[in-house]
């Protein structure tokens, strides 16, 4: 039970509002998670879920997150009156909350609740986590009232459709905790959890089953993998079955794994909380995407020293200096996906130098301190004086 005392610091500290877009726990939510985890001490925080996103909603309860369930408003010149309104909801839930300063997680985020922030004559700020080289006139409506911008990497900001002045871009390089790998017993026990053959190289993947998310190139990949050697198993780990664009990809990718006759050798697990367990229990780390802000999946296995072998897009190239702290292969390009993962097979203590050089790096560049300082200096100075 909280004291008195405890009650009052907690109402001092600035009120930050999270607003989350989508149902399904995947990288944004994860990384506001961590925003939240880092600042707790200097700012008091409050989460803005779909009614429907009832895991994500768990997740924020249990992080000690006061959770607001809303539905979003949806923008539109011809349901004008509808839209107005549903921003005057949520307009006055901020100030019932006090919040001072409204975070989006993610630009969709912004595309809702500009309006609503306005009204409640709330700053906010945007994070732009991938990709936007083009938006629509209607969508930049949207980004009129934006205080500032949170970029994940010099090349989202880059690509950014808008023109953004200086003062109102910032690039916050996310952080991880460098820990030791669990011990190989206990690895060795949640690799016959999952179903993992024994003796068996197993290759995961940490990302929902979604579209932005490249899987045709990983299954052709493994395809030619599984062509040389017999000895290889393939993990993904993300949410099949929460989001329906999910469902309908995780239908699409099993198809395609079913035609290239390599299905049973692929597991997929689902959301699951224990991502640093499970990544502990790999050999080596993949992730194929079509389009990248700068994803926390690698910087996690980087920090426990896995051999990471991903896409050349956006800011991935940012993180990864290829052959030094993992192997970057170009875009849709199976083959020297394929190749990578075989050369680290064969050639183990060469995967092991890059996995170790990895970990040094992430020691180096992307501790938690040197985030939670920057974390907090963007809040500040973008907090109503």
């Amino acid at each position: 039970m909280r004291s008195a005392d405890s009650n009052v610091v907690e109402a001092e500290k600035p009120t930050i509002a999270h607003f989350l877009p989508w149902d399904g726990i995947g990288g944004v939510e994860i990384a506001t998670l961590r925003i939240i985890e880092a600042t707790r001490d200097q700012f008091r925080h409050v989460a803005f879920c779909k009614p429907t996103a009832l895991e994500l909603k768990d997740a924020c309860e249990k992080a000690g997150v006061v959770v607001v369930s809303y539905v979003p408003p949806e923008p539109s010149v011809r349901h004008a009156l509808r839209y107005f309104k549903q921003s005057l909801t949520v307009a006055r839930e901020m100030k019932r909350l006090g919040v001072n300063l409204a975070h989006c997680s993610e630009t969709k985020a912004t595309y809702h609740n500009s309006l609503a922030a306005f009204l409640a004559r709330v700053p906010m700020i945007t994070h732009v986590r991938s990709r936007y080289p083009e938006i629509g006139l209607r969508d930049r409506l949207g980004f009129l009232g934006v205080a500032g911008y949170v970029f994940v990497s010099q090349d989202s900001r880059r690509q950014f459709a808008l023109r953004i002045p200086d003062a109102k871009a910032r690039v916050l390089y996310d952080a991880v905790d460098i820990t030791e790998p669990q011990k190989a017993s206990v690895s060795k026990t949640l690799r016959k959890e999952l179903g993992v053959a024994e003796g068996a190289t197993l290759v995961g993947m940490i990302a929902r089953v979604n579209p932005q998310k490249d899987y045709d190139t990983l299954a052709n990949a493994a395809a030619l993998v599984l062509a040389h050697r017999t000895d290889v198993q393939f993990l993904v780990v993300g949410d099949n079955s929460v989001v329906e664009m999910n469902r309908e990809h995780y239908r699409h990718v099993h198809k395609r794994l079913v035609d290239l006759g390599i299905a049973d050798r692929f597991i997929f697990t689902g959301f699951r909380s224990d991502v640093p367990r499970i990544v502990s229990a790999l050999d080596l780390f993949v992730l194929c995407t079509h389009r990248e802000g700068l994803p926390l999946s690698i910087l996690e296995a980087m920090a426990l020293g896995k051999t990471v072998i991903a896409t050349r897009v956006d800011g991935i190239p940012e993180v990864i200096t290829d052959g030094v702290t993992g192997y970057l292969h170009g875009h849709e390009k199976s083959d020297e996906l394929a190749n990578a993962i075989l050369k680290c097979i064969e050639h183990p203590d060469l995967a092991k130098k890059v996995g170790d050089a990895a970990r040094e790096h992430c020691r180096r560049t992307y501790n938690s301190q040197v985030f939670t300082a920057n974390v907090a200096q963007i809040y500040r100075e973008f907090l109503p004086s």
